[in-house]
């Protein structure tokens, strides 16, 4: 089988298709055919196309640790190649088994718990008055931060917001004291240095690398920050990830992972063509396949 016969199926969210659209395109100009479907369809998407598991990469831009890791494993076992795997998927869309998972591996990371809604009223003050700050926020990711709550003794009061997380189960976690939240993309677990960029907090605490069009260019970033960053998707096995690393006082530590994001303002921001480098590693892994 010749590569020109090699296949990449993209799997986006339901809503998420113009970044997906961006990699497909970078594909497609290298003269490999690929598509873009959401997970719902990607069954039957395969099965119009012809995507057997000896000439297709499968390559998963959405991610939840039950649902998608389920399809994702299926595929797996019938021999796809899927990138990222199933188990990084579900490993890093759980905050609570990502960052337990980060400290086995001695990734510097906040200290967490995972809590029933039932009882985290008395966890919450127990750790309060262990760490003094503590953030609340659901399992998996649920409103782009917007459901992420820090409490104090100062403002216990408003407690009962975490009620808006839709989850039997929250994730409990010590505040970090931080004053840049950088994001480095690592491909291939080797981190692109020319597309790194970072917020701070100017009101609240709270800061955002992700759909944020005043994200800012990290020029320069410190090669400890990117080792680190290379060192995390190392770990957790993400062939295609987008790390998000606090600086503080004392370093750098892990905030999250990320597989699956929009990622046209980090582009615009940096200059620097993002999907065509995701391209490049999807088409370099098709190279790889034993059948060559």
């Amino acid at each position: 089988m010749n590569l020109s016969d090699k296949k990449i199926v993209i799997v986006r969210t339901s809503l998420g298709h113009t970044y997906a659209d961006y990699i497909a395109k970078e594909i497609n100009l290298e003269g490999i055919w690929c598509g873009v479907t959401n997970i719902g369809n990607l069954k039957t998407f395969l099965k119009k196309h012809k995507c057997s598991p000896e000439d297709t990469i499968i390559h998963t831009r959405t991610a939840h640790p039950q649902r998608i890791y389920s399809i994702l494993k299926n595929l797996e076992k019938k021999g796809y190649r899927v990138i990222n795997s199933a188990e990084t998927i579900k490993l890093t869309s759980e905050k609570y088994t990502s960052s337990i998972y980060a400290k086995s591996k001695n990734i510097p990371c906040a200290e967490t718990l995972k809590v029933s809604q039932i009882g985290a009223l008395k966890i919450i003050n127990d750790k309060i008055a262990l760490w003094g700050k503590i953030i609340v926020k659901p399992l998996t990711s649920q409103g782009q931060g917007q459901f992420c709550y820090l409490f104090d003794k100062k403002n216990l009061n408003s407690i009962n917001n975490i009620k808006n997380i839709k989850q039997r189960y929250v994730v409990v976690q010590q505040f970090i004291e931080y004053q840049r939240l950088n994001r480095v993309l690592v491909i291939g677990f080797k981190a692109l240095n020319k597309a790194a960029v970072w917020d701070s907090p100017t009101s609240g605490w709270k800061c955002s690398v992700c759909l944020n069009p005043n994200i800012k260019y990290y020029k320069n970033p410190p090669k400890e920050l990117l080792a680190l960053a290379e060192n995390i998707a190392k770990k957790f096995r993400a062939e295609v990830s987008f790390i998000d690393i606090f600086t503080t006082k004392k370093g750098f530590v892990l905030n999250e992972i990320n597989t699956a994001c929009n990622l046209q303002f980090h582009e615009r921001i940096t200059k620097y063509n993002i999907s065509k480098k995701i391209a490049k590693y999807l088409l370099e892994e098709l190279k790889k396949e034993k059948i060559f």
